[in-house]
């Protein structure tokens, strides 16, 4: 019922990042945080190693008090602050989206092979 299924799992291994939302509706985000990352441990293939965005989704639907509350709650979930995200205002969208392109930029810098000068060779 709460759980993201292996399934979906399976086509998260294929990505370089995990944004993870995180809706501002849960009652816990700390938990509802919690619950996702013990499901990615538990099914291993390096999920819990790969790069992660967290965000505080829905911002829209809460008011500021509540919000800074729960991303207060999920920072310490998490162990940094998330990104405070809504689709509907367009809040941390472009955050959102620099963060990923910069981390998918560095994951394949990483995964490129090294460039071998040739030039100055005997």
């Amino acid at each position: 019922g709460a759980g993201i299924g292996d399934r979906f799992l399976g086509h998260v291994e294929r990505t370089r990042v995990v944004l993870h939302l995180v809706s501002a509706r849960e009652d816990d985000v700390g938990a509802a945080y919690n619950t996702v990352r013990t499901e990615m441990e538990a099914y291993g293939h390096g999920l819990d190693e790969k790069p992660e965005i967290v965000a505080l989704s829905q911002c829209d639907t809460v008011d500021d008090e509540e919000r800074a509350e729960k991303a207060r709650a999920l920072a310490a979930a998490c162990g940094h602050r998330p990104i405070e995200l809504s689709a509907a205002t367009r809040l941390g969208v472009e955050e959102v989206l620099r963060a990923l392109m910069a981390t998918i930029e560095d994951a394949r810098a990483a995964d490129a092979p090294p460039v071998v000068d040739t030039r100055w060779r005997d």
